[in-house]
């Protein structure tokens, strides 16, 4: 695979999709824990069976997922490699790249 330029159109645009998509799929997941949250609030009103401490538990437990979901997003984040250049060069030979093991 040949080294690319990282300030590119095309790497902007993926760039542009990628967050557009991350954010729809936020969106929708915040909308689905609201259809829950206002389902459980729904069914406590009516029938008189809302648990407050275990409201309270599903609450510490949502944000607990959503603790662990941003740092798994930030752990995968795109970090550009120390002395990485702009600079257009060819690919090196087939298996000249060593890989850690």
């Amino acid at each position: 695979m040949p080294t690319r330029e990282p300030n590119t159109r095309a790497i902007l645009i993926t760039r542009i999709d990628l967050a557009a998509t991350q954010t729809a799929l936020q969106q929708a997941a915040v909308k689905a824990e609201f259809q829950r949250s206002s389902g459980n609030t729904g069914l406590g009103l009516i029938d008189d069976s809302w648990d407050h401490p275990r409201a309270m538990r599903d609450a510490w437990h949502a944000d607990e997922l959503e603790a662990r979901r941003r740092q798994a997003a930030e752990a995968r984040a795109f970090v550009e490699r120390p002395g990485a250049g702009t600079m257009l060069i060819p690919c090196p030979p087939l298996g000249s790249i060593p890989y850690p093991a």
